[in-house]
């Protein structure tokens, strides 16, 4: 049984007015790291130290306003600021590179976009009547929203692929060996696919997704050298899912959706699935109780962007029993997110 009363929280040892404060401070950290990521300054910073007057110039920016910026996040360890006033990379700010693996920096430009914030404005809306607050925003879906503002599909489709880490951590975690066949169901342009392939060089796999994402995946695949192991599928995962593979992958899919939506792609996996085959889930858990949990903040994103929702271990195990399978271990990875085990009852 978990104890609702432990917890991790970092800010426990704060008095009350300084957590709060910092609680609510934190949104110029935030909007400082969407300006720097904008800019490129890790890039900069990475060849070599600089000052703010230097990075202006390269950057045609403000230097006074772009110092108090980079002085800002210099005081929670995001670059270092020396004695000659010169800005320096740190472990933190190494994330912010666009040519490292598990970059975050298209994630922050993301949520520095207008569109992005205007969303997140409407939480109080959210909260108030159950309603989407990106729908409520805009007026329509973040789907059907990027499918005509092509320059927001972009910033959009590159934050979903900054997702290296993610990737391998969950290629190094799960044992593929007895698999013979993967499908992966809304696999995007197939990197998760093409690195479990790589690893595991008997298994032959399918990559699914909409006519317009496979369109511009076959590239990918072809450049790995997976063309004669990788089949290439289009298709709506709520209508019908190619039958085929023995294991089933859905790697951040179901996170997009209520439950209702949830267990109709999940069904549609499990029509096809024979009695030994399995499907797998990769998902960011949400820890019980108290727990300072990643899960839990990226939970507020789904609510506001799409009306997903992120789940404990319990309410996923719910989803499988309606959708005719049973969750049978959990496996955890180096990333926050978890891989989900599941076969048919």
């Amino acid at each position: 049984m978990n104890d609702a009363s432990k917890t991790n929280n970092p800010f426990a040892s704060l008095a009350p007015d300084k957590a709060l404060e910092t609680f609510i401070m934190g949104e110029a950290i935030s909007r400082c790291l969407q300006v720097l990521a904008k800019l490129l300054i890790a890039d900069r910073l990475s060849q070599s130290p600089e000052t703010a007057e230097v990075l202006a110039r390269e950057t045609s920016t403000h230097a006074p306003s772009l110092y108090r910026v980079l002085r800002t996040v210099a005081s929670v360890g995001v670059f270092r600021e020396d004695e000659q006033g010169r800005f320096h990379m740190t472990p933190t700010a190494e994330l912010l590179r666009t040519d490292v693996p598990n970059s975050m920096q298209p994630w922050l430009v993301l949520r520095g976009e207008e569109w992005h914030r205007s969303s997140w404005n409407k939480l109080h809306a959210t909260v108030a009547t159950g309603n989407t607050a990106f729908n409520i925003a805009h007026d329509e879906g973040l789907f059907d929203y990027l499918k005509h503002d092509t320059d927001a599909a972009t910033i959009f489709n590159k934050a979903m692929a900054a997702t290296k880490g993610f990737t391998q951590a969950i290629v190094d975690a799960y044992d593929f060996s007895d698999t013979r066949k993967i499908i992966d169901v809304g696999g995007g342009y197939g990197s998760l696919l093409s690195a479990i392939l790589q690893k595991n060089p008997h298994l032959q796999g399918i990559l699914y997704d909409t006519k317009k994402v496979t369109g511009q995946a076959k590239d990918g695949i072809e450049a790995a050298g997976l063309t004669s192991r990788c089949e290439i599928i289009a298709g709506d995962f709520f209508t019908e899912v190619p039958a085929g593979a023995d294991t089933f992958l859905l790697r951040r899919i179901i996170h997009d959706w209520d439950d209702e939506k949830s267990i109709k792609i999940l069904t549609n996996c499990r029509q096809v699935m024979n009695a030994d085959d399995k499907l797998l889930l990769a998902e960011t858990i949400i820890e019980p109780g108290n727990a300072l949990s990643p899960g839990k903040f990226y939970d507020i994103d789904m609510m506001v962007m799409v009306g997903g929702l992120e789940r404990t271990v319990d309410e996923y195990a719910a989803l499988f029993e309606k959708s005719g399978l049973t969750l049978t271990n959990v496996v955890p990875t180096e990333s926050n997110m978890s891989v989900l085990e599941s076969r048919p009852k």
